[in-house]
């Protein structure tokens, strides 16, 4: 609540609020903000507290634009002080870092993922948040379904279905809010690893993303995991 009053105070026009997991074995630290139904209220109060700091300051007709960033850690999650990695394909280079008990995740519960995150993206809407942000970057789940090339099934091996995740999402979140909130995809432009995708993967995507409901592409580069 301090961080983001401070924000305000500032005379910040847009604040981007942080990665918010979607799930909590999904965070990639046990302080990690969720977004739940259970936490629903606490966020909208996060909300309001900011906004009445910017109105007190700088007036009502001056209201920052408001972003909340939804994700899930993949094989940086971590609960308690133990790392407790999903991956969604296995890679030589990075798996090396990764603890035994590992595990990779089924179709059926990327599929549940996908539900959530959408669930997510409506209770955002519904705590006051003038837009969404799905964080597909730096080798996060998102990501590195893009870079599934040895996984097999429906989320892995083609560069559709190794997009498949993202585009179902986008598509579902559009349907389910309306035209009228804003929808963010922050992607890595390149994953700069071995077996990870290239830039050209993202140009040949960009377009579908944008039809599937992306109203902002997002775009960086590289993995923390390299």
């Amino acid at each position: 609540f301090r961080r983001y009053k401070r924000f305000a105070s500032g005379g910040a026009g847009l604040i981007w609020f942080e990665a918010t997991a979607i799930v909590k074995e999904g965070r990639g630290n046990p302080r990690q903000l969720i977004i739940s139904g259970e936490t629903l209220n606490d966020l909208k109060r996060l909300l309001k507290d900011t906004l009445k700091v910017s109105e007190e300051l700088y007036g009502a007709d001056r209201k920052p634009y408001t972003v909340l960033q939804l994700t899930h850690s993949g094989r940086y999650c971590r609960q308690d002080s133990e790392f407790r990695p999903i991956i969604a394909s296995k890679n030589i280079y990075l798996d090396s870092k990764l603890p035994d008990t590992y595990r990779l995740i089924t179709d059926d519960d990327i599929e549940k993922l996908e539900d959530r995150l959408v669930d997510a993206a409506e209770m955002a809407g519904e705590a006051g948040f003038d837009a969404v942000d799905l964080k597909s970057c730096h080798y996060y789940l998102g990501s590195e379904l893009l870079s599934a090339h040895t996984r097999e099934g429906r989320y892995g091996g083609s560069l559709e279905n190794r997009a498949r995740f993202i585009l179902e999402v986008l598509a579902e979140v559009r349907r389910r809010v309306g035209d009228d909130f804003p929808i963010s995809l922050r992607v890595s432009a390149e994953e700069a690893i071995k077996n990870g995708y290239l830039v050209e993967d993202i140009q040949k995507l960009a377009p579908a993303f944008v039809q599937a409901g992306a109203d902002i592409l997002h775009a960086s580069i590289g993995t923390h995991g390299s």
